[in-house]
């Protein structure tokens, strides 16, 4: 059995059970942590996480490098932490996007980077798919 997350400590210290979900579910969430937390900040493990996010405002790295180490800092992430699965294949895409706000009479224009993972479970040998998007890098033209 796998539990979601995050969890709800108050629903557990009032006795609710916490929510279960299966395999594919649990590596996807754990996926999702490993993509979003930066190196050091987990106080347990201080080499847990992506160190990519190190270089989320260095203007000094192309998109291509950003992507690179982004993939390469992920890849390095989940062969060590994510023991489920194998055959890790990962692409990242990062691209300018714009959004502009008629009432606040402002455009801003953030990084979206999206994640691809394909891989293999390690306990069938079925195939494991992943897609995340995230926006970063806030940046409001006026």
């Amino acid at each position: 059995m796998y539990y979601q997350i995050p969890f709800d400590f108050g629903a557990v210290m009032q006795g609710a059970p916490l929510p279960a979900c299966d395999l594919v579910e649990s590596i996807a969430q754990h996926v999702q942590l490993l993509v979003t937390t930066k190196c050091n900040e987990n106080r347990f493990d201080r080499k847990y996480g992506n160190s990519v996010w190190d270089q989320d405002f260095e203007r000094g790295l192309s998109d291509a490098d950003w992507e690179d180490k982004f993939k390469t800092s992920l890849l390095s992430a989940l062969e060590n932490y994510e023991p489920r699965i194998f055959n890790i294949n990962i692409v990242v895409k990062a691209e300018m996007v714009e959004k502009t706000w008629p009432l606040k009479k402002y455009t801003e224009i953030k990084k979206k980077v999206t994640v691809l993972i394909n891989a293999q479970l390690v306990e069938s040998s079925e195939k494991f798919s992943f897609k995340t998007e995230l926006y970063i890098s806030p940046m409001a033209v006026v």
